[in-house]
């Protein structure tokens, strides 16, 4: 009898280690279906449907968290989290091989095979959470798509008269605002005014051009790190799993400020791709009633269209349509200067330029990932789409 029972365990243990493998492969394979499905599954036409009908409630309860707490949960968590890996990472290695010497290979394995388990188990909820918070919106319909408006070829004439356009809405926003002892130009209201108006800019304009965006409330958050953060040179990130959107505030730079706030909105709204969030973005605030989010969308589309409307007229032997001589541009000088002056206050030591690096290609790696062909260079919007809009909505009316 004891000689049975013996064998028995044995059995239970080599019947016990299959299954741990078997649900070991099991969680793999499941981990990779759902990062693959979306992009295999799920059309255009179905990813739209979920953006339409089916996000907000899924981001809700995400949201409503987020929205509850003045501070960054992402900032927090990052740090806490970052620290306690610090310690229970080499704790768990010290256990494991402590397991392997104490008990053998075999409870070794086990107590790995169990740890393993319990990785993938969390790897695969985090998956899925990501595929419905943000995977899943890499596959809707883009915003110039839905604009009507595609890259297509222009003349010289329309490039002009789209930058002469840009450029006197700059300017005439640029008048409006109030300057600091620089005479470089601030925004209008704190930091949470600036949200719930830009809040209320992206829920209109999904509302009248049929962006089909969630209308729930996205509190977006200051980092309290933002000076750390910037050596990354990245301005904002939307958090996928508690559908936050964290914004830099070091230094609140009036040209870039309220784009970089409705394009992590405009993530956390229902809308993956980068192109995506900033078309949305810049073409959201050139409608907006106020003059600094109008300043700063009209100033990205002036910046986008200059040297291509320069190298197009030294082409075909035209003079520029406008005259940066001009003492009213002068006033957006300073802004870019003082923009400038920050940049190079970060930008000048190998440390620098070493997190910058391994961000890039790191922001780039996960863009690439996800489908979007180009990586960080989809943050470029192609210039046509500004000449397009320019010609379909502000001259065809």
């Amino acid at each position: 009898m004891k000689r049975s029972f013996k064998t028995d365990n044995e059995d239970l243990s080599v019947k016990s280690t299959i299954r741990r493998i078997a649900m070991i492969i099991l969680l793999i394979v499941l981990l990779l279906f759902l990062y693959i499905a979306p992009q295999l599954f799920i059309s255009a036409s179905i990813a739209d449907r979920y953006g339409k009908y089916v996000f907000s409630y899924v981001s809700f309860f995400p949201n409503a968290i987020s929205d509850f707490f003045l501070f960054s949960l992402t900032e927090n968590i990052v740090i806490a989290g970052s620290v306690f890996l610090l310690v229970f990472i080499p704790f768990m290695i010290v256990r494991i091989i402590k397991r392997f010497i104490k008990r053998g290979g075999r409870r070794g394995l086990y107590y790995l095979g169990t740890s393993l388990k319990k990785a993938l188990v969390i790897a695969v909820i985090g998956m899925l959470m990501f595929q419905l918070m943000h995977g899943i919106n890499y596959r809707r319909t883009g915003i110039a798509q839905r604009l009507g408006i595609t890259a297509e070829e222009h003349t010289y004439e329309e490039y002009a008269a789209a930058l002469v356009w840009a450029y006197d809405g700059m300017i005439e926003a640029r008048r409006e605002l109030g300057e600091d002892y620089r005479g470089v130009a601030h925004m209008s209201t704190g930091f949470e005014e600036c949200v719930y108006d830009a809040n209320s800019l992206m829920n209109t304009v999904s509302e009248v051009d049929g962006y089909d965006m969630s209308d729930n409330y996205i509190r977006a958050k200051g980092v309290m790190l933002s000076h750390y953060w910037s050596y990354t040179g990245i301005s904002g990130v939307y958090d996928m799993f508690l559908g936050e959107a964290n914004i830099n505030t070091d230094y609140i730079d009036i040209l870039y400020f309220p784009v970089t706030l409705c394009h992590e909105i405009t993530h956390a709204k229902g809308y993956a791709r980068e192109s995506d969030a900033n078309t949305a973005a810049v073409l959201a605030c050139i409608r907006s009633p106020r003059a600094d989010f109008r300043y700063a969308g009209y100033y990205a589309i002036f910046t986008d269209l200059y040297n291509k409307t320069a190298s197009y007229a030294d082409h075909e032997g035209y003079e520029m349509p406008i005259d940066l001589s001009d003492p009213e541009f002068q006033k957006v000088v300073k802004d870019m200067r003082a923009s400038i002056a920050y940049d190079e206050s970060l930008a000048d030591n190998p440390f620098t330029r070493f997190v910058d690096m391994i961000s890039e290609k790191a922001n780039n790696t996960f863009l690439e990932a996800n489908g979007q062909k180009g990586g960080t260079e989809t943050y470029r919007i192609p210039t046509s789409i500004y000449v397009d809009y320019f010609c379909k909505y502000v001259i065809g009316g």
